[in-house]
């Protein structure tokens, strides 16, 4: 019995050196409607979350950028080649004639697009990780939020948020599946991103089902 106890001892500190499990909360989406009928969503460029308490450094404001263009190829990469869901670009958003951080100009966009749902995603956190990838200084970081509204009336349908540090395996035994999907290394902040991403997008019945 000891011997097979030393056995999964040194299992599991050997996990420990190579592994980078992902660390935080993530918010659960909003109850649905049951009775809305999805024809298209409108998908939103990708925003950049401000902080009203303080302003941004030059270097903050170039990693949400990056950050914002990791995002929007994410948004792209999951729905792929989808026919009930529309992509809008940056100039097409500005072509809706009004604000596009707005509601009103969501549902301009979506309504252009001849959608009756707007997806919208705000990235509020960007961290490269510093360091190989197996031997981290510092992990990624990331942390973003999304929702999902019907049209005209601008009712959620769904909504989440992420805010994810990767971190040692031991330290939560409950990722140890992303860990094994990121082959127990140190992720760089993208694929981090596009991993919680998916996991949050699965959760809204609205977007899958149809894939």
């Amino acid at each position: 019995m000891n011997a097979t106890r030393r056995i999964i001892t040194a299992g599991l500190l050997g996990l420990t050196a190579m592994s980078g499990g992902c660390g935080g909360t993530t918010a659960q989406p909003e109850p649905q409607l049951p009775d809305f009928t999805l024809s298209c969503a409108a998908v939103l460029p990708a925003v950049q979350g401000t902080d009203l308490d303080r302003k941004s450094t030059e270097g903050e404001e170039k990693t949400l950028h990056e950050g914002t263009t990791a995002l929007n190829q994410a948004l792209r990469d999951y729905f792929g080649s989808r026919t009930d869901i529309r992509m809008i670009s940056d100039e097409q958003a500005e072509e809706a004639g009004k604000p596009r951080t707005s509601l009103a100009g969501a549902k301009a966009a979506a309504e252009k697009a001849g959608c009756n749902a707007i997806l919208e995603t705000t990235l509020h956190r960007y961290k490269e990780r510093i360091g190989g990838e197996y031997t981290a200084k510092e992990p990624s970081s990331v942390s973003f939020s999304y929702r999902l509204l019907a049209l005209p009336e601008g009712t959620v349908l769904c909504r989440g948020r992420v805010d994810e540090e990767q971190e040692p395996l031991m330290s939560n035994l409950l990722k140890f599946r992303l860990s094994a999907e990121n082959s127990f290394t140190w992720v760089k902040a993208e694929q981090l991103l596009s991993q919680n991403l998916r996991e949050q997008l699965n959760d809204c019945s609205f977007l899958v089902g149809k894939q």
